[in-house]
Parts: C-alpha cells; sequence; structure tokens
C-alpha cells in the first residue's frame, strides 16, 4: 500500500456514478459523466472523487449486493457509437431510447436494462462480423488476461438467462447448481454453439467496460484527479462467485450489523440490527489458498483506482450475523430470544469468530483482522487503502488502523465529548478521511432544518441542544444560528471540515451543493433506495447563480486550506 505523506492534505467529493446526470444519459449516469464529474472536480481544486462500487448489482440494484465481485456494472456504460465498437447511430433511436432520455429523478433500472442490454447485442452482433484486427485481439488479449473469473462469470450468467432471469441457483436443477456441475452440463448439450456464443457476449460486454473504465482513469491521471473506489465487504448469496467458488462461503448464516442508536430505518432494525443477507466468510478456506480470491478482488479495483475505501472494515475482525435470511426478517420481528431459539434450533444472532468479551475473545478477533488486512496491503502495492470504521466499533480497530497506516473515517456528528457536544476539529487524527457523511447518512440540509422544526415545536427538545452543540462546534452563538438550511451556515460548515488536520476532507456530492438528496436509507425497502439522482448535470452547477458563487468560494476556501 502507498503510505501518506505526514504534510500531505486533500480535498474530493463524493458521488454515486448513477445519480450523475448528462445530456442524451440513458436515464442513469453513466462514463461519460463520470469524465465530466472530473472536470468538474478540477475546476473547484478537488484533488479526489470517490465513487460507490461499481460490480454488476443484483435485483435490488444496490452497489453493495454484487452478482460479482469482479465484473463492471454494465448500466453504467456510456451508450454512445464512439466509446461501445458495433454501436450505430441508428440503434439509439427507438420509442424506449427516447422514453429514458426524458426520465425524470429516479432511475426506472428495469427499463435502462432492457434497453441498454438490447444495444449491447446489437453492438456485439456487428463487432462478430465486421470487427477490425486490432479490435478482435484486444478483445482476445481480454479474455485470455481474465480467463479466470470470466469463465466463471460467463456461464452463471448465461444460465441466469437459461432459468428466467432467476440468479438464485439453489432454485436452479441440482445439475447446474455448481460450476464443477455446470460444466459438465454444457458438455452433454447439442446447442454449445449458441451457449458458446452468448458466454461471448458477456466477455465482450465486460471488454467494453474495462476500456471505458480505464478511459475514465487515463483521463483522471491527465486532469491530476485521483479516483477512490470502493470495495464491498459482502458478497451477494446468489452470485457467480458465491455459486463457483460455495467452498469458500458459509450460507447458512447471514452477516449484518447489530442494533445501535443511528440507524433504526424500521421496527425490525431497532430490535434486531441490520440483516444483509450476505454469507459468511469460511476464513480458514480462503487462508488455505492464500486468500486469491480477495487478492483477485483488489488486483482488479486498483486497475482503474489510485485509492480504495474498505467497506465495513469491522467484519474483518468479527461480524454479526443471523441465523435467517432478510426475506425471513418478518417471521422473527415479534419473538423474543427464547421462541426465536425454538425455530432456529437453538441459534441466535451472534458476532463471527465470537463477541469482544471476554479478553481472549476479543484477541482472537483483532488477530484476524490485522491478518486479513495485511494481506489486502501487501496486494495494493502501490494504492492508498482507506477503512470505513464506523458502527459499533470494538476499542482495538482504530489502534490498528493507525498502527498499519490506514486511514479510518472520522464523522464530526460520531465524534463527541462526554457532556456529548462536538469534539474540536483540532484533535481530529491526520490519518483520517473527514466527512459530513456517507451515502448512507442524511445530508447536512436535512439534517439541519430537522432539528430547526423540532426546536420550534419544543425549546426544551434535544434537538434544541443539539442545535446548541453545533453552534459551538462551528463557533456561532446559538441566536446566530438560522432557523433554515441557508448559505451562510452551509459554507461555515464546509469551511470548519476544509481546516481540520486529517489527511483528506471529502463531501458528499448532497453536502457539497447544500441539498436534499439522500442515496441510501438503512432499513428501509430495498428498492425506494439507490434511484435518485442530480437534476442537472454537474458542471451546469457552476453556471447557475443559486451555486455558482458558493462553489467559488468553497474551492477558495480549498485552496485557503492548502488542500489544492
Amino acid at each position: 500500500m502507498q503510505q501518506i505523506k505526514n504534510n500531505e492534505k486533500q480535498a474530493g467529493i463524493l458521488v454515486p456514478v448513477f445519480a450523475l446526470r448528462r445530456e442524451n444519459d440513458l436515464g442513469i449516469g453513466d462514463t461519460k459523466a463520470v469524465l465530466s464529474t472530473i472536470d468538474f472536480c478540477r475546476s473547484l481544486r478537488f484533488s479526489y472523487l470517490q465513487i460507490l462500487p461499481i460490480n454488476e448489482t443484483s435485483e435490488d440494484n444496490s452497489p453493495y449486493n454484487a452478482m460479482s465481485s469482479i465484473a463492471y456494472d454494465p448500466m453504467l456504460l456510456t451508450m454512445e457509437p464512439g466509446f461501445i465498437p458495433g454501436l450505430l447511430d441508428e440503434d439509439l433511436k427507438t420509442a424506449e431510447f427516447k422514453e429514458l432520455r426524458f426520465k425524470e429523478k429516479l432511475i426506472d433500472y428495469t427499463l435502462v436494462k432492457k434497453v441498454k442490454k438490447s444495444l449491447l447485442e446489437k453492438a456485439f452482433s456487428r463487432f462478430v462480423l465486421s470487427s477490425s484486427l486490432v479490435q478482435r485481439k484486444d478483445f482476445a488479449h481480454f479474455c485470455s488476461q481474465n480467463k479466470d473469473w470470466l469463465s466463471r462469470y460467463t456461464l452463471f450468467r448465461v444460465l441466469v438467462e437459461e432459468n428466467d432471469g432467476n440468479s438464485r441457483w439453489s432454485d436452479w436443477p441440482e445439475e447446474i447448481q455448481n460450476y464443477k456441475n455446470a460444466l459438465s452440463w454444457f458438455k452433454k448439450q447439442k446447442n454449445k454453439s449458441r451457449i458458446i456464443e452468448k458466454r461471448r457476449f458477456y466477455a465482450f460486454v465486460q471488454w467494453v467496460a474495462y476500456n471505458q473504465w480505464k478511459t475514465v482513469r487515463q483521463y483522471a491521471d491527465i486532469k491530476k484527479v485521483k479516483l477512490m473506489g470502493d470495495i464491498p465487504f459482502g458478497i451477494n448469496r446468489y452470485s457467480s462467485d458465491v455459486w463457483a467458488s460455495q467452498e469458500l462461503f458459509d450460507c447458512q448464516w447471514s452477516c449484518g450489523a447489530p442494533p445501535e442508536t443511528f440507524f433504526q430505518g424500521d421496527e425490525f432494525v431497532k430490535k434486531w440490527g441490520q440483516n444483509w443477507g450476505f454469507p459468511l466468510y469460511r476464513w480458514e478456506r480462503h487462508e488455505a489458498e492464500s486468500f486469491s480470491w480477495w487478492k483477485q478482488r483488489v488486483l482488479q479495483t486498483t486497475k482503474i483506482f489510485h485509492a480504495f475505501r474498505i467497506d465495513h472494515v469491522l467484519g474483518f475482525f468479527r461480524v454479526y450475523a443471523f441465523p435467517w435470511f432478510p426475506e425471513q426478517n418478518d417471521e422473527f420481528l415479534s419473538l423474543n430470544k427464547e421462541e426465536v431459539r425454538v425455530k432456529t434450533a437453538g441459534l441466535l444472532p451472534r458476532f463471527f469468530p465470537g463477541p469482544d468479551e471476554p479478553e481472549e475473545s476479543a484477541l482472537i478477533n483483532k488477530n484476524q483482522g490485522e491478518k486479513i488486512l495485511k494481506v489486502i496491503l501487501d496486494t495494493a502495492k502501490k494504492e492508498i487503502v482507506v477503512a470505513e470504521d464506523l458502527g459499533l466499533v470494538p476499542s482495538y480497530v482504530r489502534p490498528v488502523l493507525q498502527k498499519m497506516g490506514i486511514p479510518g473515517f472520522t464523522i464530526p456528528m460520531f465524534e463527541r465529548n462526554v457532556d456529548f457536544s462536538y469534539r474540536p476539529t483540532k484533535d481530529y487524527p491526520f490519518l483520517s478521511v473527514a466527512t459530513y457523511g456517507t451515502h448512507d447518512h442524511p445530508p447536512l440540509a436535512s439534517r439541519y432544518n430537522y432539528l430547526c422544526q423540532k426546536a420550534a415545536q419544543n425549546p426544551y427538545s434535544e434537538e434544541m441542544r443539539e442545535l446548541k452543540h453545533i453552534g459551538l462546534f462551528i463557533g456561532w452563538n446559538s441566536s446566530e444560528l438560522p432557523d433554515h438550511f441557508d448559505e451562510n451556515i452551509h459554507l461555515r460548515f464546509i469551511e470548519i471540515l476544509l481546516n481540520c488536520p486529517c489527511w483528506l476532507v471529502v463531501f458528499s456530492i448532497s453536502d457539497l451543493l447544500g441539498i436534499d438528496l439522500q442515496f441510501n436509507h438503512p432499513g428501509s425497502d430495498p428498492k425506494d433506495n439507490w434511484r435518485e439522482r442530480l437534476d442537472k448535470p454537474l458542471i451546469d452547477y457552476l453556471k447557475e447563480a443559486e451555486f455558482a458563487s458558493k462553489l467559488k468560494k468553497i474551492s477558495q476556501y480549498i485552496e485557503q486550506s492548502q488542500r489544492s
């Protein structure tokens, strides 16, 4: 891993690719929109652009619930002739294409997937018939270099099609419920050529995606903007990875997070915690094969990104898990622990390998996390590794991260003194990423407005006390605080954080613009998340009076804080 220099201070923004807009996009952000976002960063002196995972998503469209730990998401591809070999302008004139261009704020994933797959199929058909020798050689080279994961992934994708789009491989005929059996099945098929061609199509899509993302990386290098990616902790239990390597995963348990005070999306989350649905890792099996699966994930990420965030790093030390799947949550909501034991043959949600008490158990957890993180750091030779260390954090985690040179996260609303006042920013650690919130947190604007509304109803409420804490944090008297989130307090929040000692300060796009846009609401229905988009291309915000003056001022703050 690349070490961070002691005098290095940077600033960046976080924006999901799907939320971006550009003229003539297809109802979702894409790689071309990322190119213009790099220009946006450069114009404002931001040196980092952080995005969410770009792997192919599953049915719920969550970037953190991927169908493959390696494959890129076709939905984020730019659908233009100059970006996809074999695609023609005439392909972009269908009624469905025009419908997507006029879509409003929310993404219609069903329509986007249908249209983009159709366009990719047309492009592939022409590519097979009329591609250049250079293109064919490049495609063949890509397939050769990626044959290990690509052979498994493409067969899996074909089998999903054969099973009417159902990726739940446990529902498939037994003869194709794992990779080894599926290879035997494939050899018996009379229509091998059709299956081979379909597998070539899915390989073609990944080749196109790799080239588009490589172009993004090259452009970022030219503009001197560093890209920060994201490696999710979990993997969908119905992914190509789990299907092909079932020995590496424990599918009987479902990992998640224990109950906590901040994320209480619904009654189940309040009582039991978050049940994400991912299988557990059989770490002893991963270690037996030298963590090759994890190394492959890291190496794939470093092909595109200068840095990457490890999602839920706490899970490498110990992970909370449920003896039931998320779709069964309602069955357990009203039960007490004894009733749950009856229903699960004595099992309750618990930590794996074990709890953090007694001390001997905590030491086992600590040693496991260090071992796995060392593998990740050794694999990421030239890239910076950042750890998302939020939630119920064991006491040993942050000292381990500091010792290994891994920045964690510092979020002001979680950094409190004993009287619940905000910890002064001057006391924040250097080796850290400071931010007001991730994609999971309410934006500054919505949180502040909520506090103001509640405080107006009851001047003795917790919300009023929180506003007083905020006033102290930003150096204002309570009487100076506005009764809604306005430009003055917005800029003050930005200025305060930029002047903290942390290595990197990142603003979510919502907090940078001062808008009320939250991309994920933990504990809520997954279908309601990951759908909202910005209302215009980012570059256009620089031209609008409402935003232009604020953004110019923020750029000046970045320069004054010596982060440019």
